[in-house]
């Protein structure tokens, strides 16, 4: 269970089920591409998705999606996306924010291009969010994921 991003990014590259990396250029100045992703972020992926059930009662639960994007400096960033559950799965201890679906580097590769490192899942309802990701840093106005 990765607790931080960087034990996240090595999980990844070495191969983890179900996840993948890839390096993509976006052919957009860094400061374009970093206020597309600013502006994407909170309102897409800050989101809380509540659930209901009838199993033979009514169980209820939710995902807490936490995204983050911070500067690194002047050429780069870091964007993560957690995900807490509630009630909580038995037998794991998320760090502080949740599970790690998706961290992606960004960084300048040029005065027009932007080098995207991505960290992302490749299976389920999640696989959605690394190419809506991906189009808001090419500058698409695509829609927010449905996320579950």
């Amino acid at each position: 269970m990765p607790q931080t991003p960087e034990e996240f990014r090595r999980e990844v590259a070495k191969g983890a089920r179900g996840a993948r990396m890839e390096t993509l250029v976006v052919e957009r100045p860094f400061e374009e591409v970093y206020r597309a992703l600013e502006a994407r972020t909170e309102p897409c992926l800050d989101v809380t998705v509540q659930r209901s059930a009838n199993v033979g009662y009514w169980e209820r639960s939710s995902s807490d999606y936490n995204p983050t994007l911070r500067r690194l400096g002047a050429d780069r960033a870091e964007f993560t996306l957690q995900v807490a559950h509630n009630p909580r799965g038995v037998g794991h201890t998320p760090p502080p924010g949740g599970l790690y679906l998706m961290v992606a580097d960004v960084q300048r590769a040029g005065a027009s291009r932007t080098e995207v490192v991505l960290y992302s899942p490749t299976i389920g309802a999640f696989k959605r969010i690394p190419a809506s990701f991906m189009q808001w840093a090419e500058g698409s106005g695509t829609d927010c994921p449905k996320l579950k």
